[in-house]
């Protein structure tokens, strides 16, 4: 197999964009269709591209913070070609809890409808503090994003960026967290996630998931 994983770097993110834009269609996506609706389309532009412009500012915003952890598989034979990503926010350790995380920016966007944006991270907010109280899902790894470029799917690369994240997770025995699309709901069970929740966004129920620690205690080993 000619895939790897690696971490990201910002000469990566217009890649990451375009894949996003790729794999969350408006045309199929259901959040996608909400927060990027038709009538805000510029004349002349592919509907499919509307959110582009958003996607790469906000993961060049995602980057920035300490606590990202953007993970992207390459093709070696495509000429180390980004063919799938996935956004992490990794857990806050030790002393970390001292430091406050800016809060993410919402770029300026003509194709993004803001109050869409708003309802969504309501939703999601509401849903972190129900499952996790106050510190929300700060002590587990949180996947906010993955997408993989649609002529690269089956090839195993979505299950391949989990595990990635999966192996550092468990080694300092740290559960994981993410809401499902129904598209994504065969991946992430597949992979071990539980659904522990439901929510509703844009109508749509989306499942709240976990995976827990597989970190093996030495002395059971």
């Amino acid at each position: 197999m000619t895939l790897r994983l690696r971490i990201a770097t910002e000469s990566d993110l217009d890649a990451v964009a375009d894949v996003a834009t790729a794999s969350f269609n408006p045309k199929t996506d259901a959040i996608s269709a909400h927060l990027f609706p038709p009538h805000l389309k510029p004349k002349g532009e592919a509907y499919a591209h509307a959110a582009r412009p958003w996607r790469l500012a906000r993961k060049t915003d995602r980057f920035q913070s300490e606590r990202t952890i953007l993970i992207v598989a390459v093709d070696e034979a495509l000429s180390g070609k980004v063919v799938g990503f996935a956004l992490w926010e990794k857990p806050v350790r030790g002393e970390e809890h001292e430091k406050p995380e800016a809060a993410p920016i919402k770029p300026p966007c003509a194709t993004l409808d803001h109050a869409a944006f708003d309802e969504m991270k309501r939703v999601l907010g509401q849903d972190h503090s129900k499952r996790f109280g106050e510190k929300g899902a700060d002590n587990m790894w949180h996947l906010e994003m993955l997408g993989v470029d649609p002529s690269q799917q089956r090839r195993g690369i979505g299950r391949m960026l989990l595990q990635g994240a999966f192996e550092e997770a468990d080694k300092f025995g740290e559960d994981c967290y993410l809401v499902a699309t129904p598209a994504g709901l065969p991946l992430y069970r597949g992979a071990g996630f539980e659904e522990v929740g439901v929510l509703k966004l844009f109508g749509v129920p989306h499942a709240s998931m976990i995976r827990r620690s597989q970190k093996i205690n030495p002395l059971q080993s």
